[in-house]
């Protein structure tokens, strides 16, 4: 099993699965924290202006990696409408972000916050990934999720954004409010992206749910729960930094 987990395909090949857990996830998981440490220090010392460009620039390079999927999934012959538009949240998340850097919006970036905590995150430990690296779709998958917890985080850790109660509230509504457009969406193209028609595949924390459609109800409940969790882990944080830097 370990040959297995260590063997690698090229750009198109699809020789080798992706297992959850294995010696490549664990790989990526510590590489991206070891990246995410030195990308912080490395980039907070530059003026703010020089930052965000920065900032926006991977934002940018993350919604071409992610458009990039329909051309190249074309190009092999396994494009498939219902799965391959960008309407999932990590897919379209991107965009956002773009928006996110550009303008410096901190309403947007607070809006958005609980979808990368509690989505992005979730889809870096639980894996959908098809395929291992360094197979096109593999590298698309790990780039923009990783690289979108780093984009999500990076404002409070060096700017200083905060999150307000409201920005739960807001959060939780835009999600519904989306949920519903690509609701319509799913029903024109018989697909499920944002997973509101059906459960994703594999074993994932969906798994743990009820189904369709009970689960919609239960995953609603666990978001405005588990945002209020990230919003007081959140504030603790800040209150703490804030005490140790006065007493400093």
């Amino acid at each position: 099993m370990i040959e297995h987990q260590i063997k690698l395909n090229s750009f198109f090949e699809t020789t080798y699965l992706f297992s959850s857990y294995s010696a490549e996830h664990l790989f990526l998981l510590i590489g991206f924290v070891v990246f995410f440490v030195w990308f912080i220090r490395s980039l907070k010392q530059k003026p703010e202006s020089i930052q965000q460009r920065i900032l926006l620039v991977l934002a940018l390079f993350l919604t071409v990696l992610q458009l990039a999927k329909i051309p190249l999934n074309h190009y092999t012959g396994v494009f498939d409408v219902t799965k391959d538009i960008p309407l999932h949240m990590c897919n379209f998340l991107p965009m956002i972000m773009v928006w996110v850097y550009a303008t410096k919006n901190r309403t947007v970036w607070a809006t958005i916050f609980f979808w990368i905590i509690l989505g992005v995150s979730q889809a870096n430990f639980t894996p959908s990934v098809e395929f291992s690296l360094f197979h096109y779709d593999a590298i698309r998958y790990w780039m923009v999720h990783l690289m979108l917890v780093l984009l999500g985080l990076y404002p409070a850790i060096v700017w200083g954004w905060e999150l307000e109660l409201k920005d739960v509230g807001r959060s939780f509504i835009a999600l519904n409010v989306v949920a519903g457009v690509i609701y319509f969406l799913n029903l024109i193209l018989d697909s499920n992206y944002l997973y509101v028609m059906d459960k994703p595949p594999g074993t994932t924390f969906f798994s743990l749910l009820p189904e369709w459609p009970v689960y919609i109800l239960v995953l609603e409940a666990i978001i405005i729960v588990w945002s209020l969790m990230v919003w007081g882990v959140f504030r603790m944080v800040k209150s703490r930094v804030v005490n140790k830097k006065a007493v400093i």
